[in-house]
């Protein structure tokens, strides 16, 4: 009888441990956030259906905190961009980092177009790019 009993408490123990497990499939520690843009290093012409690369610097406020991707959004030739970022990880550093990465600008049509960079809630850093 004692080693039923036994045997019963430990089953109970190892149930209680296997709920307390945290699952790892939990996505509680990933976050999107948009980014400010700090500064942006953009020609002053290119070329229609050819690729203008324009270098665009941002910070972010942890080391877990990468690029994901541009948001844009277009109304004629202004295009406005944002950059959304990724944060992985529950516990991150905390400096804050200027990290850089490209925007890849291709226009369909020629123009005088105005690129804005999102570079605070109703801030932006403004380019003009002639495309011929």
């Amino acid at each position: 009888m004692r080693n039923k009993t036994l045997l019963f408490y430990l089953s109970i123990l190892m149930l209680l441990i296997n709920l307390s497990c945290k699952d790892d499939d939990d996505d509680s520690c990933i976050n999107f956030s948009t980014a400010f843009v700090t500064a942006v290093d953009a020609p002053e012409t290119g070329t229609v259906s050819e690729v203008t690369p324009i270098e665009v610097d941002f910070e972010v406020f942890n080391g877990c905190t990468v690029f994901e991707n541009f948001i844009e959004t277009q109304e004629d030739n202004v295009i406005t961009v944002e950059i959304e970022t990724k944060s992985e990880g529950c516990i991150c550093t905390l400096p804050v980092l200027t990290l850089s990465t490209t925007y890849r600008f291709t226009p369909e049509n020629p123009g005088d177009y105005k690129l804005n960079f999102k570079s605070g809630p109703t801030e932006f850093i403004t380019v003009d790019i002639t495309v011929n």
